[in-house]
Order: structure tokens, then sequence, then C-alpha cells
């Protein structure tokens, strides 16, 4: 298959990267301004001090792992329907990532600080902070040599193990950023064995809806014609993926409700808590339900298209009802014993617009940087 740059030098492209500079400028702005004045313009507290950037950096690492894992289709399974979007995938995750490790930086306020994981981290391999770390960087390093032996044809056994490697390493990874909520027993709503598997289906689902959407929209800015059957084979994957998630997410809140272990905060937070509307009405119903009735009948570009981009709000919901009830909810010192005090106490985030520009400015630059890479690197298959 031969593979092409984009020309890129259209207006509506430059006003596209124009707009995406001026929400990398606001996000910057912020930035700045959280390294001078710290996070008081954030809506984080002593007692929820992840807020909506964190929620956006395990969505953005989730995304990168399932679009990386989806090129394995093509190099490792040997799956040729998918070749025309299996390079591009691979790039998209390597975005990903990065604006994921960028969010970071700008949700820190002392990203000078970031380097201390490296520094320390060797030393004390018993934090999922440290651990993460080594594999954030492993992964961002074999994905470029991953997508670099993709332009030789005289390294395709190389190309098919390092795309073996990699889809193993985007599921230690994901897997590795669930045990960091996930194997924490304070955290009532975020202690579980299930979480790591959950949040490799969740990135599954992400992934395939985000490269749906992206490429559908890039397909049709440059005038290119996308392959219906390929957008529906996408589709019957993302269809099988947001039924195990929807499985997955019932079989571990219906355990902790039923155990109660923690005082009955899960029950409170499904039926009572000012989130629940976020994990009903927009994970569940919106995000999971909805797009899974679109996909069931008869499968169409336009159908899929609109199931993925309900499938991403929903699993960014699902990243949200995680991240931020879970330490809303009172701390427990054991297991089935809430502390007691300041922070036994609930809390409630409001989201901030200093949160919001970070998030948009990292958006900016992950855009910013996708048009770059289209303009320069053969990613996108010829067209006839």
């Amino acid at each position: 298959m031969e593979y092409t740059k984009i020309n890129g030098k259209s207006t509506g492209s430059y006003v596209l990267i124009g707009i995406l500079a001026i929400m990398v400028a606001v996000g910057l702005y912020e930035f700045i301004q959280g390294m001078i004045q710290g996070h008081e313009s954030f809506g984080t507290s002593n007692i929820v001090p992840w807020g909506l950037p964190i929620t956006s950096v395990i969505f953005f690492i989730g995304a990168s792992a399932g679009a990386l894992m989806l090129s394995s289709l093509t190099y490792v399974f040997g799956k040729e329907e998918y070749k025309p979007v299996s390079r591009v995938s691979i790039f998209l995750a390597i975005l990903l990532i990065i604006g994921a490790l960028t969010t970071i930086l700008g949700e820190l306020g002392r990203p000078d600080r970031f380097m201390n994981l490296f520094l320390y981290g060797p030393g004390n391999l018993s934090s999922m902070f440290a651990v993460n770390s080594f594999l954030y960087t492993g992964y961002i390093i074999l994905s470029i040599v991953y997508l670099w032996t993709t332009f030789r044809d005289d390294l395709l056994k190389i190309t098919k193990l390092l795309g073996a490697m990699a889809a193993t390493l985007a599921i230690f990874v994901h897997t590795g950023t669930g045990a960091i909520f996930g194997f924490i027993v304070a955290k009532e709503l975020w202690f579980s064995p299930l979480l790591p598997i959950l949040f490799i289906v969740a990135a599954l689902t992400s992934g395939v809806a985000l490269l749906i959407l992206i490429l559908t929209v890039t397909f049709k800015l440059i005038g290119y014609k996308m392959d219906e059957k390929l957008v529906v084979g996408l589709g019957k994957y993302l269809t099988a993926f947001l039924l195990l998630q929807l499985f997955l997410v019932f079989i571990e809140n219906i355990v902790r409700t039923y155990g109660g272990m923690g005082g009955g905060e899960m029950s409170k937070f499904l039926f009572e808590g000012p989130y629940s509307f976020v994990f009903w009405g927009i994970q569940i119903i919106f995000g999971t339900v909805l797009p899974i009735i679109i996909l069931s009948s008869k499968k169409t570009m336009i159908k899929v298209q609109i199931a993925s981009l309900l499938a991403v709000i929903g699993v960014f919901a699902e990243r949200f009802s995680l991240v931020i009830p879970g330490q809303s909810v009172p701390s427990q010192q054991v297991v089935g014993r809430t502390m007691m005090g300041l922070y036994g106490e609930p809390a409630v985030y409001s989201i901030s617009g200093a949160e919001v520009a970070i998030i948009l400015g990292v958006v900016g630059a992950i855009g910013i940087a996708y048009i770059i890479g289209l303009r320069f690197i053969k990613l996108l298959p010829s067209q006839p």
C-alpha cells in the first residue's frame, strides 16, 4: 500500500491551526499563572487535590493505549483491511501519551518536580507512580521505533515483533495507570482488583472511538474518501468493547454496593451524591447504552460516527466518575472503617476555568502536532 502526505496549505488548514494556536496560548497563560500562584485558581482542595486535568490525563493515556493496540490488527494479526489507518493510529498513540504527560506538567504547578520520579524512582519501585514513569518512557520510545519500521518494507518481521511488543506494553501501561487507583485501600470507590482490567477495556473503547472520529473528520476535511467497510468494521470492535465495559462496570459496582464495606459510600455515590447523574446519565445511559443500541442495528458510517462520539463522552465521564468522587467520599483508615475529622468529611469539587484552559491548551497542541505530522510524514493512504 502506498502512503502520502497532505498538502496542508489551504485556507481552512491555516484557520484551523490558528484556532488551535489560540487554545495553546490560553493554556500556556494558565500554566504560567499556575507556576506563579499555585493552585489558587483551580477548583481543587486538600481533600480533592486531583481535578479535571487528571481526569484528562488518564483519558489520554487510555485512548493512546487503545489506538496503539488497534494497530496490531494489521502489523501483528495480518488484517490488511485496517492497514490504511494503522500507521496513523500509531502516530496518534504517540501524540496522546505525550499530551497526557504534558497535562500532568500543566497540572503540577511545579513542573520541575516531575523529574523526581526519575531521580528517586529506581529506589522506590513499590510506588506505582515510579513504576509508571518508566512504563510511559519505554512506551513512547518503543512506539516511535515501531512507527519508523512501518516505513521500511524490508523490516516487516521486525515491525510485527515490535507491534506485538508495543501492544503488550500498552496493556501494561494502562494496567499500571489503573493500579494507581485500584491499589489504594483507603478509597472505597477506587480500591478494586477489577479496575486495571476495566482500564484496559475502556482504553480500547476510547481508542477505537477516537480513531474513528479523528480519521473520518480528517478524510472529510482533506477531500479523501473514507472506506465505509473499514469504519463499519471498527464499529463492530467498538460494540464488543462497549458491551464488555458495561459488564465490568456492573460487576465492579454491584460488588462494592452489596459489600457496603465503607459505610455505604458506594450506595450514596450511585443514588444520592452530586455525581450520580454523571455516572447514570452520562456514563451509563448516554455514553454506553445508547451507542450500543445505535450499533445493534445495521451499521452505517454515520451511525458508527455518532456512536463513537457518544462512547468518547461516556469514557471521559467514566474517568471523571472515578477520579473526582473517589476523592470526595471520606477515606478509610482500614477497610470498613471511615476516617474521622477534617479529612474524613465529604467534599464537592467545582471545575474551574483555569483547569479547562490547560486541557484545551494540550488538545490544541496535539491538534497542531497531528496536522504537522500529516503534512510532513506519509501517514495516510494514497487515494486512487
